[in-house]
């Protein structure tokens, strides 16, 4: 397997992005958010690749966080890929509120599932 499409670079990927959210969304008002173009395509664009990661993650590894909704994280990346005019403000704000902050614990007990050595 490529090293850039292994498990652990993808949950990475996906760490950083929700960790660059939350950096350029802390102390805004979803308004703010909202309203900066250059904001709300970058969280766009950090979503899609936060989808496209989980897409190519194992199930296995997936089973592991029940909790996360991972059909819902792979289905907005498809979304802003291809049917970009069906999401609402009001998605994106939800994301960024509720799902993200339930996200990022799950995909770091991932990372360090994987880092642990196998016996």
């Amino acid at each position: 397997m490529n090293s850039a499409k292994s498990p652990a670079i993808r949950l990475q990927h996906m760490l950083e992005h929700i960790d660059g959210i939350l950096s350029a969304t802390d102390g805004l008002s979803s308004r703010e958010i909202l309203d900066s173009y250059i904001v709300i395509r970058a969280v766009e664009r950090s979503l899609q690749i936060i989808s496209e990661a989980a897409k190519e993650l194992p199930a296995g590894l997936l089973a592991l966080e029940p909790e996360i909704p991972w059909r819902s994280i792979v289905g907005i990346g498809n979304l802003l890929r291809h049917e970009y005019y069906r999401i609402r403000d009001d998605d994106i704000i939800d994301i960024l509120h509720h799902h993200l902050p339930d996200l990022r614990p799950a995909v770091l007990r991932l990372i360090e599932g994987l880092e642990k050595p196998r016996s």
